[in-house]
């Protein structure tokens, strides 16, 4: 019966829509809705809905996600200040495949990988660039091989960007500290070469968007959905009208591997999962491979016990999460890095005294 109604419909709706050109060949409005908003209330008016509606609004599903923060900053020595050097990249057993297939095995459907972080070194080979693979002992296409295993798991395959940069900037700037056209063109060029060379990314997270003008934002928008028109853009300043909200958390106390890191609870990570579905969000979950470019045995193991508990547990009382952060330096430390960039001139007088003043009326 169900399925004869559906066919009704069909029909009846292959009949409003030629009617429908009719009136528009002939300069009249087109009834509001259009084809597919008459399909929706047919359907509705007889209790059945659409076969498939995700796939008629090209609508992955993407509710849980696993995050991949891996870069130059996982090679760096515990307290080490300034950018690190290329040639200290090297995992020795780099294993984006077994990445993959934990979010598979976790019950994702997405996953995130920086491209670029707050350091400026770049994953991928950046024809030109003085900061990324190709200056490294490291020999191979990180990127493609990662989006390769998405493919194969079934999984729709992200990439993080982003736009904080000590390398082309000198310092990472937050807030909402304006970009200069020399180093926008440089956004565009490493964007333009992720999504010619690597077809099929899904999700662009654009890290640091706040600090982009509306004209810059349009701009990188529009390059990207010319490449990659099925490409989502999500940004971490969380403004509505630059994409969906979403929830990212990290299994590691901070973004990046560091010896002996802190471990989130899986019951905290569950209580911000079950957030996270409450308002109809996506939730994210970051993960820090090792040196050895292989996620450690104890986050797999907090993984895999999230995993059961979304399995097995209703979810919990909403709980907001907290944003996890990388750990804070020392005042001493801030203040010796404060005088370095004001040696070097990327500070003035007045604001290298206005920042001193900050940190040591904080202690």
């Amino acid at each position: 019966m169900k399925n004869k109604l559906i066919q009704l419909i069909l029909m009846t709706c292959g009949l409003l829509t030629s009617a429908l050109a009719q009136d528009a060949s002939q300069n009249n409005p087109a009834t509001p809705g259009g084809p597919a908003g008459l399909l929706q209330s047919l359907a509705n008016a007889v209790g059945v809905a659409p076969e498939n509606p995700a796939a008629t609004n090209n609508a992955p599903d993407l509710k849980f996600g696993l995050y991949i923060h891996f870069g130059i900053a996982t090679f760096a020595h515990p307290g080490e200040q300034g950018l690190v050097p290329a040639e200290r990249f090297a995992p020795t057993s780099l294993d984006v495949k077994a990445w993959v297939h934990a979010a598979k095995q976790a019950g994702m459907t997405f996953a995130v990988l920086t491209s670029k972080h707050v350091s400026g070194f770049c994953l991928w080979d950046s024809p030109g660039y003085g900061y990324d693979v190709t200056q490294s002992p490291f020999k191979g296409d990180i990127i493609g091989d990662y989006i390769a295993a998405c493919n194969a798991e079934g999984i729709l395959p992200g990439l993080h960007y982003s736009i904080p940069d000590a390398y082309n900037e000198g310092a990472v700037r937050g807030g909402r500290a304006p970009v200069s056209p020399v180093y926008f063109a440089q956004i565009k060029k490493h964007l333009t070469e992720l999504h010619t060379r690597y077809p099929g990314i899904r999700i662009e997270v654009l890290d640091g968007d706040g600090r982009l003008s509306p004209e810059q934002y349009d701009e990188i928008k529009s390059l990207i959905k010319q490449l990659t028109p099925d490409c989502m853009l999500w940004n971490t300043s969380k403004r509505p009208e630059r994409g969906p909200p979403y929830v990212s958390d990290s299994i590691i106390k901070g973004w990046m591997w560091r010896p002996q890191p802190q471990l989130i609870p899986a019951d905290t990570l569950f209580d911000h999962y079950s957030w996270a579905m409450e308002k109809a969000q996506p939730y994210v979950l970051n993960v820090g491979p090792d040196t050895s470019g292989r996620i450690p045995d104890d986050q797999m193991a907090i993984l895999t016990q999230l995993k059961n508990m979304i399995a097995t547990q209703p979810l919990t009382p909403p709980t907001a999460p907290a944003q996890p952060s990388a750990a804070q330096p020392s005042a001493a430390d801030r203040l010796k890095q404060l005088k370095s960039l004001y040696d070097q001139g990327l500070i003035n007088k007045d604001d290298y005294d206005r920042k001193s003043k900050e940190i040591l009326d904080s202690l």
